[in-house]
């Protein structure tokens, strides 16, 4: 029996490593939108508050990170509460590296999925896409016209994180995770006015979102640092 730590499988050639990751230089498309009130409660655990009708749209471009292969991903992120902690929740998150995803999913119970992420930066805009079984779930630009923009109050995360039985239906876990990151820097910042669409699916169904209204967006390149979360609740 190896005498490795027993928390990642498989032991001998853990798909992650330990915590904490650093990112740096991460360039980050994000897009605020207004969109469907009865959606965007039904995609908030039944546990979290809503708190806005407004939510973010994002695709992020990761070069340079120590613990993980680089990896790009997106999703949408919803303002919401927990017991007087006001926060966000990641509703739909996609990445395209097995390593990524599986780290957002056991540790702090992310709800990745693989996608196909795109990201294109020009001097005069930034373009992302998420494609995933043949729809483009997520495609949102953003001119840098420097529109004035107000960003979303969208930390710390409050993610649910369950682990299900392998012998009945039910879970071995179930609990209410906060996470924040550290060390967060940011380099660069430019606001500008944007677009969204969804295109309907029904294994991710974002578009029940909409029709939304863009309210503008941003672009930010900067550092933060990915560590351990806490356990608010365990049900």
């Amino acid at each position: 029996m190896s005498n490795n730590e027993y928390t990642i499988l498989p032991e001998y050639a853990p798909l992650f490593p330990k915590l904490p990751y650093h990112y740096k230089n991460y360039r980050k498309v994000s897009v605020y939108c207004r969109g469907n009130e009865e959606a965007i409660r039904k995609f908030l655990p039944s546990r979290f508050e809503y708190l806005s009708d407004v939510f973010e749209v994002f695709v992020l471009r990761n070069d340079e990170v120590s613990g993980l292969d680089p990896y790009s991903e997106g999703g949408v992120v919803i303002p919401c509460s927990y017991k007087g902690i006001d926060g966000a929740y990641m509703a739909f998150e996609y990445v395209d590296t097995d390593d990524s995803l599986c780290a957002g999913r056991e540790i702090w119970g992310y709800p990745k999925k693989l996608g196909i992420v795109t990201f294109e930066e020009t001097n005069e805009t930034v373009h992302g896409t998420i494609t995933r079984k043949g729809k483009k779930i997520i495609d949102i630009k953003l001119n840098k016209d420097n529109k004035k923009v107000t960003s979303l109050n969208l930390f710390p995360r409050l993610q649910v994180k369950r682990v299900p039985k392998a012998n009945e239906y039910g879970t071995d876990i179930d609990q209410v995770i906060k996470n924040e990151f550290e060390g967060s820097v940011i380099h660069n910042k430019v606001t500008g006015s944007a677009s969204a669409s969804f295109e309907f699916s029904k294994d991710d169904p974002i578009a029940e979102l909409g029709p939304v209204e863009v309210i503008g967006g941003q672009f930010i390149v900067g550092d933060f640092t990915l560590t351990y979360g806490t356990v608010i609740d365990e049900f």
